[in-house]
């Protein structure tokens, strides 16, 4: 599919990739070395077999493998979606147990009323708004991204980390799960026995909370890998997303194609890292996993 729409894309990539000055017998010697003479089935033909050999084909903006160029922005969209997880996950959950804690009085109003705000605000405008206050007028973090190990790179890192907890749902998530659990009775019996507020959120309340906010952690990362687009860009940050953008644009399939592939496999990776997650979290599900091993186990 991806590739059958960006065939439709206006635009011969031979010409966007040697620009106007050059000439008819240039256009025709890059599209006959690149492939693009050949019928479109074709063309999809000669990429689908060489995936199933593993190559992704040459990168018709870098002259260079698509496999060695998307390696080269991975770690860009690896860092900026595992630093944004991590923050904003820890800022939300403690939100969300503050919410739950104070619910029906201001501080959960206030809370509701703001992640409310930011889950109903499109990513991009949040981005934007982080880049006029903080970049622009406070001149705390740059306007463009440098990913490099001094302070830079931490100052960098605070617009995007920022955009992720003002825009995401797990506040409420975390708020709703904790609100379900603090009506169960063995809430109320630790309660009774004395046991701490702070040891009854964090201990039984929160731990037996934990499938929904893993579930909504595991999709924000997944979904932070896989779909970073709108962020690399507002950032100009160096990832995978904004790989695949400059090459729309430049009519560069193989590329785009590669960019799909590898935010596919790092989405279905990281679903199958939260579904072996459920089994740490709720000791339930591991002890159906057990018995039914020990069952196969005596059956033989």
């Amino acid at each position: 599919m991806v590739f059958v729409v960006v065939r439709q894309i206006p635009g011969d990539p031979a010409e966007i990739m040697l620009g106007a000055t050059a000439t008819n017998k240039q256009v025709e010697i890059y599209r006959e070395k690149h492939g693009l003479d050949k019928p479109v089935t074709v063309q999809f033909g000669i990429a689908l077999s060489n995936l199933f050999k593993g190559d992704l084909g040459m990168s018709l903006s870098h002259n260079r493998p698509v496999l060695e160029v998307v390696f080269e922005r991975l770690p860009g969209t690896i860092e900026l979606a595992l630093f944004g997880i991590i923050i904003s996950s820890a800022i939300s959950i403690v939100l969300g147990i503050i919410a739950a804690s104070f619910r029906g009085k201001w501080p959960d109003l206030a809370i509701i009323a703001f992640s409310t705000l930011g889950m109903s605000l499109p990513t991009f405008y949040i981005g934007l708004w982080v880049l006029v206050i903080f970049a622009l007028r406070l001149g705390i973090i740059p306007v463009l991204a440098n990913r490099t190990t001094d302070i830079a790179y931490w100052k960098t890192l605070f617009g995007p980390v920022l955009t992720m907890v003002l825009g995401g749902t797990l506040v409420r998530t975390t708020r709703s799960a904790m609100l379900e659990i603090m009506d169960e009775d063995f809430i109320r019996t630790a309660k009774a026995k004395g046991v701490s507020g702070v040891m009854v959120l964090f201990k039984h309340a929160l731990g037996n909370a934990l499938i929904p906010i893993v579930t909504v952690v595991g999709s924000s990362l997944a979904h932070s890998l896989a779909g970073s687009v709108v962020m690399e860009q507002v950032y100009a940050w160096p990832g995978v997303g904004r790989l695949a953008t400059e090459a729309v644009q430049q009519r560069d399939t193989p590329t785009v194609l590669g960019s799909v592939i590898m935010t596919t496999i790092l989405y279905v990776f990281i679903q199958i890292v939260v579904d072996i997650a459920y089994a740490f979290v709720d000791p339930r599900i591991k002890s159906r996993y057990v018995s039914v091993k020990k069952k196969r186990k005596v059956a033989a």
